[in-house]
This record gives C-alpha cells, sequence and structure tokens, in this order.
C-alpha cells in the first residue's frame, strides 16, 4: 500500500513538475504584445465620453468602453516638441534637457537626415546618454513606425523603422498603418499613429473634411475665453479637428481589427497637450495639460472611468513594463500597469501631479518660466519669472496662416467680456508669482486664490510639494537658458 502511494506520489509531483516547465516554455515563447500609440495634437481633454458638449467621438468612446479612461491625465509640458520627448523618455523637459520647441526634419526626408549627418539639427533636445522608448524597443526586436510629424531632438535619438507624413485622412491612415503591419512581418510592433487634428489651422482639417464641423450653437465656450459669435465659430472648428482625429483613429484602429490583432495589441490614445488657444497652449495652466487618455488591450479592465492622477511620463514605462523590458532608471515616470488591470485605484505615492513651461519657441520674448502642481481639486502655479513680458506664439493669435480667430475675438470684446480680456492681457503683461485655484468650483481658473486666508494651509502644501519636486527632480534654475542641454556622457 505505501509502495503505491509513493508511486502516485511521485507521478504527481512529476506531472506539476513537467505541466510547470510546459507553462513556462510556452509563456517564454509566447509573442510579445504590439503597441499602438495614438497621440493628437493639441487636444483639450474633449472626447464625447466625458460630456464635452457639442462633439460627438464614437471611435474613443468605444476604446473607453473596452478599456480604461482617465479624467485626470496631464502632459508635463503645454508644446509639442518637449513634450513628445518628455513620452519618449519618460522625464520632465528640465531633467532630459529637451526643453522648448525645436526643429526637426520631416517624416517625408531621406532617411540621412535622421542620423548625426543630418542637416536639420537643433541645439536643444535631450541628452544623448539617455535611453529612449523606440531605441530600447528597436533594441527588443520591435518594428517602429511613425506617422504626421516628428518633432523630437536630436534626430537619431528616435530610430524608427519607418516614417509616413499622413496626417488628417481617415482612408489614408488606415492604409498605412496596414502597411506598417505587413512591413513588421512576425516582429512585434510599435506604432506611434500622430494625428495632425485638432492643431492649427482649422481650416485645413474643416475644409477638406467638413461633414465633421459641428454647430457653434450646439458647443460649450470655457470660462476663461469670451462666448461671442465669432469666437464659438472658431471652437467650432476645433471641436470638428477633434471630431476628425476621431475618426483618423477609429480607422487606425479598424486596420488592426482586420488583421485580427486587438487581442495582441496594447493601445493608448493621448494628446500631446491641451487645446490651442492662449491660456492653454504653451502656459502651465490646466487647459494647457489636461489632456484625453484612454488604454485598452489585453488584461486591461473593460468600460473603467478612472480619476486617479496620471502623467505623460507615466506612458514610457507603462509600455516597457507591458513589454517586459527593463525599465530605466532615468525613468521620473511610473507605470500604469497596476491601474490598467484593476489591481489599484490610484498609483503609490502619487498624490500630486505636476507640470511645467519654458518656452514654446527660441526666441526670447517666448519664455516664460512656469511650474504647476495639482492635488486633484486644487492648482497651484509658481512663475518663476513673473514679472517678464510674454509674447504669446505666432499660432495664438495670428489669423494670416495659422488662422486663429479667438486672439482677436477677445480682443474686440473688452467691453461685453472684460474678465476674459484681462485673463488675456495679463498673459502678456506679466502674471503674478503664484496662483492658486479651486478646479472643483472654478475649473475656468479665473479667481486667484493666493490671497485669500482661507487657503493659506493649502497655499502652503502645494508651494512645499511643488519646492520638494523641484529639489528632487533636478530643477534648478528659473530661467530655462541655463538649462543644460544635448550631454553626451553623465
Amino acid at each position: 500500500m505505501r509502495v503505491m502511494q509513493k508511486k502516485l506520489f511521485v507521478l504527481i509531483i512529476t506531472t506539476l513538475y513537467l505541466s510547470c516547465k510546459t507553462s513556462e516554455k510556452t509563456i517564454s515563447e509566447e509573442k510579445p504584445l504590439n503597441i499602438l500609440f495614438i497621440l493628437t495634437d493639441d487636444q483639450g481633454a474633449h472626447l464625447s465620453a466625458v460630456g464635452t458638449k457639442g462633439i460627438s467621438t464614437p471611435n474613443i468612446d468605444a476604446l473607453a468602453k473596452n478599456g480604461v479612461l482617465f479624467t485626470k491625465s496631464f502632459a508635463v509640458v503645454p508644446s509639442c516638441s518637449p513634450s513628445r520627448s518628455s513620452i519618449m523618455t519618460g522625464m520632465y523637459p528640465h531633467a532630459n534637457g529637451h526643453w522648448r520647441n525645436t526643429i526637426t526634419p520631416r517624416l517625408d526626408e531621406p532617411v540621412s537626415e535622421f542620423g548625426r549627418q543630418s542637416k536639420t539639427v537643433d541645439k536643444v533636445g535631450i541628452h544623448e546618454y539617455l535611453k529612449t522608448l523606440p531605441e530600447l524597443l528597436q533594441e527588443h526586436g520591435y518594428f517602429t513606425g511613425i506617422t504626421q510629424k516628428f518633432h523630437m531632438s536630436p534626430p537619431w535619438k528616435f530610430p524608427y523603422s519607418d516614417r509616413n507624413p499622413v496626417n488628417n485622412d481617415p482612408d489614408q491612415f488606415k492604409n498605412v498603418i496596414s502597411q506598417y503591419i505587413a512591413s513588421a512581418g512576425d516582429k512585434p510592433f510599435f506604432i506611434q499613429a500622430n494625428i495632425a487634428p485638432p492643431h492649427r489651422n482649422f481650416d485645413h482639417h474643416m475644409d477638406k473634411f467638413s461633414e465633421f464641423l459641428p454647430n457653434p450653437e450646439d458647443i460649450e465656450v470655457p470660462e476663461y475665453l469670451a462666448d461671442t459669435p465669432e469666437m464659438r465659430k472658431d471652437l467650432a472648428k476645433y471641436y470638428g479637428s477633434v471630431q476628425l482625429a476621431d475618426a483618423c483613429a477609429g480607422s487606425i484602429i479598424s486596420a488592426l481589427k482586420e488583421k485580427n490583432l486587438l487581442e495582441s495589441t496594447i493601445i493608448i490614445y493621448t494628446s500631446d497637450q491641451g487645446e490651442p488657444y492662449h491660456r492653454a497652449k504653451a502656459s502651465a495652466y490646466y487647459a494647457g495639460l489636461h489632456v484625453p487618455f484612454v488604454a485598452s488591450g489585453p488584461s486591461i479592465v473593460k468600460n473603467k472611468i478612472s480619476d486617479a492622477l496620471i502623467s505623460h511620463i507615466d506612458i514610457m514605462p507603462t509600455i516597457l513594463d507591458y513589454a517586459n523590458i527593463d525599465i530605466p532608471s532615468s525613468v521620473q515616470g511610473k507605470s500604469l500597469k497596476s491601474l490598467l488591470n484593476g489591481k489599484q485605484e490610484k498609483l503609490s505615492n502619487r498624490d500630486y501631479i505636476f507640470g511645467e513651461h519654458n518656452s514654446h519657441g527660441p526666441i526670447r520674448a517666448e519664455h516664460y518660466p512656469s511650474r504647476a502642481v495639482f492635488d486633484g481639486r486644487y492648482y497651484y502655479i509658481k512663475n518663476l519669472m513673473h514679472s517678464k513680458t510674454y509674447e504669446l506664439p505666432a499660432d495664438l493669435k495670428v489669423e494670416k496662416g495659422w488662422g486663429n480667430h479667438s486672439y482677436q475675438a477677445t480682443l474686440k470684446a473688452k467691453e461685453s467680456h472684460p474678465v476674459q480680456y484681462s485673463l488675456l492681457k495679463q498673459l502678456e503683461s506679466g502674471r503674478p508669482k503664484e496662483e492658486l485655484y479651486d478646479m472643483k468650483n472654478d475649473f475656468g481658473q479665473i479667481n486667484n486664490l493666493v490671497n485669500n486666508p482661507e487657503y493659506k494651509e493649502k497655499l502652503k502644501e502645494l508651494r512645499e510639494a511643488i519646492n520638494a519636486w523641484r529639489k528632487e527632480t533636478g530643477d534648478l534654475e528659473n530661467d530655462p537658458l541655463n538649462i543644460k542641454t544635448r550631454q553626451l556622457n553623465k
């Protein structure tokens, strides 16, 4: 009897051992997940899924139902180039060295323009000792593709297997993404599907795709903008461009669906920064950093809305986590995997989200360094050179070429909308040293609470939080001209 029991015990142990070995072999031989990263250009957190009035975004709404929609997601910087480099390094601009917009090659230029022999290399860019997301993915066997525009510096630190300048046409996007999938072959792929809308000029999008233009009377005008017919007309084109971006995203996702790749692909949808209006883009205000964020894919919970505080610097570690690639020690963000699989409701030790602005372009007039912190309700801004005059970038004020009618609409509304007019003029003439807003009761950030004694303790808390963050992340300079950039060796 004992002999039979012993034999049975050995048989069970052997079976379990072989089962485990087989399971380990299956997991190790399993093809890595594909990654589709959809990045719109200048889109605030405006989706029908979050209740934005007057627009419909059915494709991203559907993606949200199949995944997680974050309501408090933020870019770390409100300008295109430094935002994209922060995503691809998982770092703040003051830490990675890429603190302003830079001149970079177009995607339709020769391969040589993306190497060290390139004739289009800006003196500002990330430190070359840092590892970027596309570098790491290529090193681990991924096919990498990019669309629409490059806008990262220096170009050789962001390698892509293929590039295509397709920018706002849903049908063309579907064809390009299908070609990328075919080019990847047996390799897993990382596709950075940049979409041009809703970046200005809105007319470039709406003249060709007028079916997406909403009725100006149906939309809601943000509180920081003057509610006039001219402003509504401009905003309608913005929201129409958001709807076009949604259509492009839908076509991109459909290319995966037709290849039966949805179950093996992590999809992330967000925007590089907030909406293209003054006191939003190119500023540290809430509207400049608050962006949409939706993630879907295998093991990600479905139809979940999360109010966890997340940041663009979390994208790189999240993707590397899903790709089973070690996260570099230089990364300052955190993987969102525990949120996406439902194991956590908020990230551990994440009580605040931080953002910054240094300058939109290279000219001194556009330099206006600010730092921001948000605790989920209260939003604090520290203007590091607060008395400095500031010049709005051309796309935020110029009608010819950029098609921006909102700036002039605000100037014309001086008498009918004096508050919105004064907010615009304050941008240019010098802002308070500190600003504090209650985002629950003042979403337009109209009423600065810094001098209100009722908020003395909250002001102290957020002031201390931002000072500690600056020290921890090496944010040592108030003047962006002193930020070190493009270092070869650490």
